[in-house]
């Protein structure tokens, strides 16, 4: 459940999203749950998508936030057409899209030296993560775009040339995005940078349409997926999460903290920003 003083926060600090209509990818853990919680409390309309299960746990839950405030289907985004119908199904559901979070995905680790690893399963590996990645993000994208464009581009400016609303794009990428990490995750940090490229080129594309496009870079978050890779790696949850936590302000992050970064990007709260890249992690990369 959420925490009240979150709670308040979520549901107050963006008014303005109220009635908005999106899509959401992998929103049945981590952030994804976290983002799907926070924005039904914003009284959005939501449609969500993940390859995985949505609990039933879960899903009692969000009905008791925000009852038809969001529809579930299991959909693989790698699969031919997928974007297609994703759009297609939240319009039919809802009957509008205003904006859009691309935040599935998953990490392949290599467990052998890239100097040992087959360059066949390094090339298999490279391949999967561009299309989990860039490519996924990319297609979904453009094809929320073009039922959105219609929409937005046709927003009236006041006076001083601002619009009252826009269209967003919102991705979930990483700090692998804009620095170096292990050479373990060689593959998940090249279709992450790659990633951020397709975002810069959408903003430039998309500006004059009236949608804007940004990425979310989280640090260490207290996951799932952060609590399998210490696993794999061997090493007890506590020590990986207290040496995460050694940034100037002094905490590993939470899935809420990457939602609240969200819910910014997705709101007319930030309707001058397009192109970005928000760092969420606590000070990671400044200290």
């Amino acid at each position: 459940m959420l925490l009240p003083a979150f709670a308040y926060i979520m549901t107050n600090m963006y008014p303005s999203l109220q009635g908005k209509v999106g899509i959401l990818t992998g929103g049945t853990s981590g952030f994804g749950y976290a983002m799907t919680r926070a924005l039904i409390n914003q009284g959005t309309k939501l449609a969500v998508f993940s390859v995985d299960e949505l609990p039933d746990a879960s899903r009692a839950e969000l009905e008791a936030i925000g009852k038809g405030a969001f529809v579930y289907s299991t959909k693989d985004i790698m699969a031919q057409g997928a974007s297609e119908a994703m759009v297609a199904e939240t319009v039919e559901r809802f009957g509008q899209l205003d904006f859009v979070i691309v935040n599935a995905g998953f990490a392949i680790r290599f467990e052998e030296s890239l100097l040992t690893l087959p360059l066949d399963k390094l090339v298999a590996s490279m391949r999967t993560q561009f299309e989990v990645f860039p490519i996924a993000f990319a297609t979904l994208a453009l094809a929320a775009a073009r039922v959105m464009a219609p929409r937005y581009a046709t927003v009236k400016p006041d006076d001083s040339g601002h619009r009252p609303d826009s269209g967003a794009i919102v991705v979930t990428l990483s700090e692998t995005s804009l620095c170096p990490l292990r050479d373990d995750l060689l593959a998940y940090a090249a279709a992450k940078r790659a990633s951020l490229s397709v975002m810069e080129s959408l903003a430039a594309t998309l500006g004059p349409q009236n949608i804007r496009v940004n990425c979310i870079c989280p640090g260490d978050t207290d996951t799932p997926m952060l609590r399998q890779e210490a696993d794999q790696l061997g090493r007890p949850i506590g020590t990986f999460l207290a040496e995460a936590a050694h940034r100037p302000l002094g905490r590993i992050g939470t899935p809420e903290d990457i939602a609240q970064a969200a819910l910014f990007l997705a709101s007319p709260a930030s309707a001058f920003v397009t192109g970005i890249a928000l760092v969420v992690d606590g000070g990671g990369l400044a200290g």
